[in-house]
């Protein structure tokens, strides 16, 4: 949780709300000159989203504070979690529930781990991917996997919903190594319909 109230930041002129230094997309304060970024200012307690906040401050600095073109934006889009533990855990964007809650009409795929080379060798049996995507556009909503570097299979999916590639495309515009793991991704993204 921020405390950035307790920084007593008002008195420079940095707006604050709810313990948090209040950003602009570009990561700009209130305070002309004054950047902010990660646990102080994001409601993304992530050090991933730090990295990438740090990244927009970086450039931003170089630029006049009023050349907003020049700048570039935080993209908050899609932001992946994962947890450490055995089995490890990791998702990023809508779940199932949060689909069907929001009208989509969606196309859902769990894939076993077990169902591939890789997974049946390591006798997995609990490692599932679970893929979302919007029936009709192929778009990927959302991606949840738990197993086995979870948090490493995820990355290609995050990958693919920031640059819009649909599921479709994901899965048949690349290689995919066999016998590997990622084949797990592969075969969910397959199985969508």
């Amino acid at each position: 949780m921020s405390n950035a109230d307790l920084l007593d930041a008002e008195q420079a002129g940095v707006d604050v709300e709810d313990g948090r230094v209040i950003v602009d997309e570009y990561q700009r304060t209130s305070a002309r000159g004054v950047f902010a970024l990660g646990d102080v200012s994001s409601p993304y307690l992530l050090k991933h989203v730090a990295n990438h906040e740090a990244r927009v401050v970086q450039h931003n600095l170089l630029c006049d504070w009023e050349d907003t073109q020049s700048m570039i934006v935080t993209d908050h889009r899609y932001v992946p979690a994962a947890v450490f533990t055995d089995p490890q855990i990791a998702a990023v964007g809508l779940t199932e529930n949060q689909a069907v809650a929001k009208g989509l009409d969606i196309s859902v795929k769990i894939q076993d781990y077990g169902d591939v080379a890789y997974g049946w060798a390591m006798e997995d049996t609990s490692g599932i991917v679970k893929l979302i995507t919007e029936r009709g556009s192929g778009r990927l909503l959302g991606a949840h996997i738990m197993g086995y570097q979870a948090s490493s299979l995820i990355q290609p999916l995050i990958q693919a919903m920031s640059f819009g590639l649909t599921a479709a495309e994901m899965a048949r515009g690349q290689y995919w190594i066999h016998p590997a793991l990622p084949e797990v991704v592969e075969n969910a993204l397959l199985g969508l319909r």
